[in-house]
């Protein structure tokens, strides 16, 4: 999916957000956004690449200007952090569901919004709106059916993981896949920083190498997204030996649909967050996803 007139905007909020969290000199602050506005406008081939990809492009000047390897590391603690407070609690709930898979898979797809909940609600609230999106927030019924399908027809799969927060509901939704079908689970993160996904270091203080297998995409640079073309051929043997691959987040889905190279049982989970998304999907925004490829 390439970028479109609404991406842009978009791009340049996020790099603002990460900016902020340096806590710079006002000056240098304008002075670096200024630099990423231009380099945006005059980008020759800005129609042509996916957000991912302009995102990544943006990410190595800010990196380049400040000398922060990873400049959302702040952020991203805290969203682990929170998230990992309700764990136990969110653990409980789903358990005690009619159906504990669907809840984590609820509770995984609406933890890619923990971005904007975390700046709107205080911690001890944060249960109760996910739990909210939950009941008031509908799957499409025939690609539940599909995805659950898969599920008991498989003995493997990888997870392709998005945000640092959104990775907490990721390790509810592979504990709850376990202990219902004891499959062999991968889980396969950003090999840089890349915005506020999640990184390897990240999954150990969360459990991940308790549960699941964690491998990198391999990818050079910090792209907030997955293109095989340039994944480590150690995450393309595990993306082609496993009986099913789950796709997180809207940077992954923006760089890997249309691959043909992607294996058919993928399903993508994400939020539909923008324009652009509700025009692809036919959906409104705020909207669950569950994308069958």
């Amino acid at each position: 999916m390439k970028v479109e007139e609404e991406c842009i905007p978009c791009v340049l909020k996020m790099s603002l957000n990460g900016l902020r969290s340096l806590n710079l000199e006002p000056y240098k602050l304008r002075e670096i956004y200024h630099e990423f506005v231009k380099s945006i406008m005059t980008q020759n081939d800005i129609w042509d690449i996916t957000s991912a990809e302009l995102v990544e492009k943006i990410l190595i000047k800010l990196i380049d200007k400040t000398g922060v390897a990873d400049p959302f590391i702040t952020i991203k603690e805290k969203a682990n952090s929170q998230l990992l407070s309700i764990y136990d609690k969110l653990k409980d709930h789903v358990l005690n569901c009619d159906d504990p898979i669907l809840m984590a898979t609820k509770l995984s797809i609406f933890g890619n919004t923990i971005d904007i909940m975390l700046s709107d609600n205080p911690e001890n609230n944060l249960k109760k709106v996910l739990l909210a999106y939950t009941k008031e927030i509908p799957l499409n019924t025939e690609s539940y059916q599909k995805f659950s399908s898969q599920l008991k027809n498989s003995k493997s799969l990888l997870l392709i993981a998005d945000n640092a927060g959104e990775a907490v509901m990721d390790k509810l939704l592979i504990e709850t896949l376990k202990e219902k079908h004891h499959m062999e689970m991968y889980y396969a993160v950003r090999n840089s920083p890349a915005l506020n996904d999640i990184t390897y270091d990240e999954t150990v203080d969360i459990g991940f190498p308790d549960i699941a297998q964690v491998i990198t995409n391999g990818i050079a640079g910090p792209l907030p997204g997955t293109m095989l073309s340039r994944c480590s051929q150690k995450f393309l043997n595990v993306l082609n030996s496993v009986d099913m691959v789950i796709v997180k987040g809207g940077g992954n889905f923006e760089s890997l649909i249309g691959e043909t190279n992607l294996p058919l049982n993928t399903f993508f989970l994400l939020m539909c967050k923008c324009e652009v998304h509700s025009r692809f999907f036919n959906s409104p925004v705020g909207q669950a996803i569950l994308w069958v490829n």
